[in-house]
């Protein structure tokens, strides 16, 4: 029987994990199990006389991996059993549950495009498998704004929940809510680059890990990874008719509701399907009868995959997804007064979390609507060489319709306010990546091409809801029509290609036993925009830009093996952001790409017996050709990006340290130190000079969480989870906003599980809670200096609920 379902069928029956990674497992055929025998000596024997061994790596965990030495194989000539396949995907991290053995589960990683444990893989990573998304409530890319992954910072663009700004190490996006303006960290859905801020904050569709990938990745991921790489990575079918249902409550009358179907193999097809639903109220009341309030949120997705493996050697894997968030922004605090400004009395100075809006205003969700199909094929050609291909179509449309109901201006009697901010985005995107890969003795590479088309277009309008009286004590609705002479504001269009030819090579000289690893790396990139501002003040337009890029990015990492459980690593490399047009500008004037340089040294380790995990990085980067936004103080909708001289220059230190304390408890944490030197920036709009600084990058960020399961009583498992978070203080929006202050949280969750209640089926019980002090800290500050005021959006007061879930 082929390897990897005979290793599935034998996890199965003897009731253990096995880590089996798909790459290790092509081409090789086990032995038949046969007689009485423990389970290590049954792992033993089917695998005797094929280049892999297994290795105990927790009470009820095994590891499947490559032999020192390369026997040849035996077939196994029993009948073939109908099981799970184990194969490589376009994904990032693979990881075998935790269990209550002495030791730590193996962790599998694909950063370099190839399955190898994180311990051997030389690039500073951080991990969140599915029951870690679980345990601290990880269900969209914005729940870990608050620092459960202390090396990433993700925030709302102006708070809305729907346009996610991700930065990491130091290095910030800016306004990311424009089609022509790129992110700084690539994000990734099984392997395919996902091109818009906009769509990012739908709920995520049973996803099996998240690996973030610290620092430049130019070489394997391309363009606008100049900080990193987040990559996400869905189940796949099994298979086998399962059922894994959650259903749960929680304050702000909230709802949601789980549902992973998988459905029996039928004619070679695997077939899973997905639906989520999850609902709340806002936090922040509107007073308007019939209007939304603030920061509430109802999403649904659902998707469909098909895996098909017509041959041993072969397999393709089909997804459709499709998702809808209908979100309210959050709402911004006016949280301290300029001075010499004034409010109008029915407005008050909100330095602490409120529960109602200053006024009851004309509000309703914006809806965001993202959908795609993708196509991932893998043929095993031989032992030594593979062949992927990933294709995928994905378009979104976000619609905003915001309403801060608050001053863009000075206060003045019988003025308006409350301006309603009207957006809409159209994007569609098609993307074909080529991977071939080749692994040896002592040299293993990948080589690919990759092409990239997206066409957007976006509108925007403004209109004022709300008037003063005389005094400033009441005021009346007006009108909202969203039209007319000026509509829109603005209107551009975009249309990006992009196309690159990548490779990398590592290279085991035979020399001081087989411990230097030597890689390179280079990529070519041909970049190519264009587009116009079409409409500005309802008038027509034409405003055209073009950008063109022709680069090549190294990469170099030389990395050494002390020991099997100590290693190092030295690794520089290069990355761009492409360049573009800001499409709030009046000029719709054009900026190139952005550099950065970074070196990267790292220590990797697995101590005492491999219960405790330690991980080291220290970085250097070296910033050219900055993007930097400026902002009109009289205008908050007029932005220009221009590139700005000088070389800022970022370093920091991660630490990752996971611990198995005791059989069944578990210490993980991570802190992340980052400093920066900057330069500073002469504002267009005023011809001030503008200190410099990093957005949305704390010195000092810090997590920590532990895990304890236990067995109060036969068959049934008491798990509990507490975590708490730290950031230092950091700027959000540039140096003309005060600093978000320091700030600290804890969160918890309790599950009762394994409980029968039918036959094969088991339920689980939790309880849970996020910010459980309910501490309070803005996550975003803007000045709007023309009205006088700091306006900040804070984070979410306390939440807790509970769920249960059904699986079999």
């Amino acid at each position: 029987m082929p390897a990897n379902k005979a290793i599935q069928t034998f996890a199965q029956q003897a009731g253990v994990d096995v880590i089996a990674p798909g790459e290790t497992l092509r081409g090789v055929t086990t032995n038949p199990v046969r007689g009485t025998a423990d389970v290590h000596d049954a792992l033993d024997q089917m695998l005797r006389g094929t280049p892999l061994e297994a290795r105990k790596s927790g009470e009820r965990t095994y590891l499947i991996k490559a032999a020192p030495q390369r026997p040849q194989k035996i077939a196994y000539t029993a009948p073939p059993a109908p099981v799970a396949a184990v194969a490589a995907t376009p994904a990032v991290v693979e990881e075998a549950p935790v269990r209550s053995g002495a030791g730590l589960s193996e962790i599998i990683v694909t950063a370099q495009k190839r399955e190898e444990s994180l311990q051997d893989t030389p690039i500073s990573i951080a991990v969140l498998n599915s029951g870690d998304m679980e345990k601290r409530g990880v269900f969209t890319l914005a729940d870990l704004g608050s620092g459960s992954v202390p090396s990433i910072r993700i925030s709302p663009a102006s708070g809305r929940p729907s346009v996610l700004v991700v930065a990491m190490r130091g290095i910030s996006p800016g306004d990311v809510t424009q089609i022509s303006r790129d992110s700084t960290v690539g994000i990734y859905m099984d392997g395919v680059y996902v091109g818009r801020a906009q769509g990012l904050g739908t709920e995520m569709l049973d996803l099996e890990r998240i690996e973030v990938l610290r620092g430049p990745q130019g070489t394997l991921f391309g363009r606008n990874a100049v900080a990193g790489a987040v990559s996400m990575v869905s189940k796949r079918p099994t298979g086998k008719l399962g059922l894994d249902l959650t259903a749960g409550i929680r304050n702000f009358d909230g709802q949601n509701v789980k549902a992973h179907l998988n459905l029996p193999e039928f004619a070679g097809f695997k077939i899973k399907l997905d639906g989520v639903w999850n609902k709340r109220d806002g936090w922040v009341k509107n007073s308007l009868p019939g209007a939304s309030d603030w920061s509430a949120t109802n999403r649904r997705g659902a998707r469909v995959s098909v895996l098909w493996e017509p041959a041993a050697n072969l397999e393709f894997l089909y997804s459709f997804d499709t998702s809808r968030d209908a979100s309210t922004p959050a709402y911004p605090h006016i949280r301290q007064l300029l001075p010499g400004a004034v409010l109008p009395p029915l407005f008050s100075v909100e330095d602490r979390r409120v529960s109602k809006g200053r006024a009851g205003v004309p509000m309703r969700p914006g809806v965001g609507k993202v959908s795609g199909h993708s196509l991932y094929a893998n043929w095993d050609i031989s032992d030594n060489l593979t062949l992927r291909s990933i294709s995928a179509y994905r378009k979104l449309s976000q619609s905003q319709y915001d309403n801060q109901s608050s001053l863009v201006t000075a206060y003045a009697s019988n003025d308006v306010f409350a301006r309603l901010s009207y957006a809409d985005v159209h994007q569609d995107q098609f993307s074909q990546e080529v991977q071939f890969l080749g692994s040896f003795d002592n040299l293993k590479f990948v080589l690919g091409g990759f092409y990239y088309k997206e066409d957007a277009d976006d509108l925007a309008f403004s209109a004022f809801t709300a008037r003063f009286n005389s005094t400033g004590t009441s005021y009346t609705l007006l009108p909202v029509v969203i039209g007319g002479p000026t509509y829109p504001e603005r209107a551009s269009a975009i249309h990006t290609r992009s196309k690159a030819i990548f490779g990398q090579a590592t290279y085991t000289p035979p020399v001081l036993d087989e411990r230097l690893h030597l890689t390179g790396g280079l990529r070519w990139t041909h970049d190519r925009k264009w587009g116009a501002l079409n409409k500005l003040r309802g008038a027509t337009v034409h405003l055209p830009f073009e950008f063109q890029s022709k680069r090549l990015d190294p990469a170099f990492t030389v990395a050494f093996d002390w020991t099997d459980a100590i290693n190092t690593y030295v690794r520089w490399g290069k990355a761009y952001r492409a360049g573009g047009a800001n499409s709030r500008s009046m000029t719709f004037r054009e900026f190139e790409d952005e550099e950065v340089a970074s070196w990267e040294i790292g220590l990797k380790t697995e101590l005492f017996d491999r219960r405790v995990r330690f991980n080291l990085a220290a970085f250097r980067t070296r910033y050219s050709n900055r993007q930097v936004d400026f902002l009109n103080p009289i205008s908050t909708s007029n932005i220009e990006t221009l590139n700005a001289p000088g070389a800022p220059i970022t370093k920091g230190l991660e630490v990752d340290l996971t611990a198995r304390v005791a059989p069944g408890l578990t210490l993980s944490g991570s802190y992340v130190f980052t400093d920066w030197r900057t330069v500073d920036n002469i504002n267009p709009f005023t011809g001030r000079v503008e200190r410099g600084v990093v957005n949305g990058m704390p010195k000092h960020a810090a997590s920590v969480a532990l895990d304890h399961e236990f067995e109060p009583f036969d068959g049934v498992t008491l798990s509990t989870h507490l975590d708490a978070i730290y950031s230092s203080s950091f700027y959000t929006s540039g140096s003309t906003a005060p600093k978000t202050p320091a700030y600290a949280a804890l969160n918890g969750r309790v599950t009762l599980g394994d409980i029968d209640i039918a036959s094969g089926s088991k339920l689980a019980l939790s309880l849970w809670g996020k910010n459980l002090t309910n501490a309070q800290w803005p996550t975003f500050q803007t000045t709007f200096a023309a009205a006088g005021f700091v306006a900040a959006y804070m984070n979410e007061p306390r939440t807790y609920g509970l769920e249960a879930r059904i699986s079999f």
